[in-house]
């Protein structure tokens, strides 16, 4: 849940994009499929730091992200730090061997210098009292600030969390106080049809329209429609939330292309 910051919706509401009107293999959104080649010569890697405050190795953490679609498709364009490790590189001046690892949380050689916050989103995993709450929590927030988006996650949030932390995807589930970031991921409701509407003519989404329901004082403030009720950025504690919706894939396979210069599958 996205508690600390609204930002405004801006245009984003009610426009039709090409992406939702491209035709995708019919397995597109699912789990798997080939991944996408990095090119060294022409993308750029996007970096990772991860501050664990658990006992919960490296290698987990990657994992439940690359168990997912679309990151399955695309992990050798990330890299991940240790947030100690990475602090103690940089104050002894070991500016070109930071230490960082690849997508299984393997040790590069000579690791990446990029500097903290370029290109990179922030995971924090915390500790309360004697508790890892990463091993059972449900609670997580995205703080958002002029140096990035670090996400403070528990084990079945993290990918809710990065949803927003790296794409800026709203909260999809009912709630008086679900964020909204930049809307892509949702719709006015006075709109007649949906922007995702040719995800919905091609039977990738629901032909019904979604509403995220929030009540205040009783009374529903009648806003955003959702893409479905198949995503982490919804209820991610119901059983049917195994996966991103399709446009939040969408979204999250642009943010990629944006980082690190890959060509956009519907371009």
């Amino acid at each position: 849940m996205m508690l600390l910051l609204l930002l405004p919706i801006g245009q984003a509401l009610g426009q039709h994009d090409e992406k939702y009107s491209f035709k995708y293999p019919g397995d597109f959104f699912n789990y798997g499929g080939e991944e996408v080649e990095f090119d060294a010569s022409v993308h750029r890697k996007i970096g990772v730091l991860v501050s664990n405050r658990t006992t919960r190795p490296l290698s987990e953490i990657t994992h439940m992200i690359f168990n997912t679609s679309p990151f399955y498709r695309y992990k050798p364009f990330f890299y991940f730090r240790i947030a100690e490790k990475f602090r103690e590189d940089m104050a002894n001046n070991n500016t070109f061997s930071t230490r960082a690892y690849d997508y299984s949380g393997r040790p590069l050689n000579g690791g990446l210098p990029t500097s903290e916050g370029r290109g990179s989103f922030n995971l924090t995993f915390l500790t309360f009292g004697m508790k890892e709450v990463i091993q059972c929590s449900c609670n997580g927030a995205t703080i958002h600030t002029n140096q990035g988006n670090f996400s403070y996650a528990g084990e079945d949030s993290i990918l809710h969390e990065i949803g927003h932390a790296f794409a800026e995807l709203a909260d999809e589930y009912s709630h008086s106080m679900a964020s909204n970031f930049t809307a892509v991921n949702l719709e006015n409701r006075g709109v007649h049809t949906p922007k995702w509407n040719g995800l919905i003519e091609q039977g990738i989404l629901p032909g019904r329209l979604i509403k995220r329901i929030e009540t205040v004082n009783g009374f529903d403030k009648v806003q955003f429609l959702i893409p479905s009720n198949n995503c982490f950025m919804n209820n991610h504690r119901n059983p049917e939330d195994d996966r991103y919706c399709p446009v939040c894939q969408l979204a999250i396979i642009d943010r990629i292309s944006q980082l690190s210069g890959v060509a956009l599958p519907w371009e």
